[in-house]
Parts: structure tokens; sequence; C-alpha cells
């Protein structure tokens, strides 16, 4: 049986704490919880151990969760009243998201601050995401180009819906898939991982109601995906 190894937490991973929420910055390859395998060490368990060195709380719950290949802020509640309020703020879209993401070029028309909108309907079947012209979910996402070398480009992106995949399908169905993506990008591509990052997510405190902006401590750069 394999033995995955146990997730570290350290000081810098830890983007924000109170008596509410946690802000972890995840990192690329790591589960944000027991959902996908309950054998495999995730960010959820670390936490609760992170708690227990501190003499806190262990109780965490996920509010949303980044899939396993992409890096970034998620954000856990502390306590089931907590977790309510700010899994509403993502059901109701009112959560302001912004990701980067490195991307391999469409064209030679591509250049810094060019702006791009996709709007589709995401179908979910089959552990795949498909994109439709009827029956599926609107999406709806908007990119700018921040940097642009050889073929490659860094974007940032922001999603207004939160589909399955939506970021690696809009990007993909725009002729820029994201660098790494072995389900919707070139057969061929050699990417140590999915060049996809959680940078930053803006929402509402579930205790106070401000404005709290959670980012996290690194950013995506070109020249790591070459």
């Amino acid at each position: 049986m394999t033995r995955w190894p146990l997730i570290e937490l350290d000081d810098a991973s830890i983007l924000h704490a109170d008596d509410d929420l946690v802000a972890v910055d995840k990192a690329a390859g790591v589960l944000c919880d027991a959902s996908r395998d309950p054998e495999r060490d995730h960010v959820g368990r670390a936490l609760s151990r992170w708690a227990q060195s501190r003499g806190e709380d262990p109780e965490f719950h996920a509010v949303h969760r980044l899939d396993l290949a992409t890096s970034g802020v998620v954000v856990f509640g502390r306590s089931a009243a907590a977790t309510t309020a700010l899994m509403r703020q993502f059901q109701t879209r009112s959560v302001v998201k912004q990701y980067q993401a490195i991307v391999h070029r469409a064209d030679d028309t591509w250049v810094v601050g060019t702006s791009l909108e996709r709007r589709s309907h995401l179908r979910h079947r089959r552990g795949t995401t498909e994109e439709v012209r009827s029956g599926g979910k609107p999406a709806q996402s908007a990119f700018e180009v921040v940097e642009v070398r050889d073929r490659l480009a860094l974007v940032r992106a922001t999603p207004s819906t939160g589909r399955t995949h939506q970021l690696r399908v809009h990007l993909a169905a725009l002729g820029a898939p994201i660098v790494g993506d072995d389900r919707y990008g070139p057969g061929d591509d050699s990417a140590s991982r999915l060049w996809l990052h959680a940078r930053r997510l803006t929402l509402d405190h579930p205790a106070t109601g401000q404005p709290l902006t959670l980012e996290s401590q690194t950013a995506l750069r070109l020249e790591d995906a070459r």
C-alpha cells in the first residue's frame, strides 16, 4: 500500500488565521480534503495537526476546493456557522477570484494588455468537463495577458462563475491551453505541473462582514514553466 507523505504547514503557508477562518497557500499536487482519496493526507488534516500543536480547536471545514494540480489560496471555516456563511458567498458568486495561468500562446496577435472573455455552457460528465451549446451550466471568464515570451504567455484570469475546470476549458477553447494540462492541452505537453495558480480571493469576513483579501505569497513566472 502506498504511504503518502504528510503535508507540513509552516508560517508562510498560513495566509490568514482567526477564530472563524483560515486561509492556506496550497501547493500543487496536494489535496484540499479527503473527498478524492481518504487514505491520502490533505490540507484539512494538516490544518488539524497545526491547530493541535498550538493548543487550538482542530475542527476545520472546507469552504471550496482547488483541483489537486492547482496551487494557491484555499479557505477553511473553523465553525459550522462561519463555514455556512463563507460557502454562501461562493454559491452566490460574491467572492472575487483572481488566478494566474501560463498558457501556450494562441497566436502572434497576443501582446501584453490583450483582454479576452469567454462565455459558454459547461457540462460535467464522467470525470471530465465538456463545453456544450445547451444543457450545461453557464460559465464566464475574463483574461488579461500580463507577459508574453516566445510561444508562452502569462495571463490573469478572473472567473465570474465557478464551474469544474472552467478556466482550463475556456483557455483551451481560446486556443491557449494551460501548460501542463494533460486533459485539455496538447498530448505531448511534458511540463512538470499544471501551471494554474489561485493568486487572490476577496470575500466578506463571516463574523464582521468586512472585506478580506487573501493573497498567495507566490506568483507564477514564465521562466518557471520553461
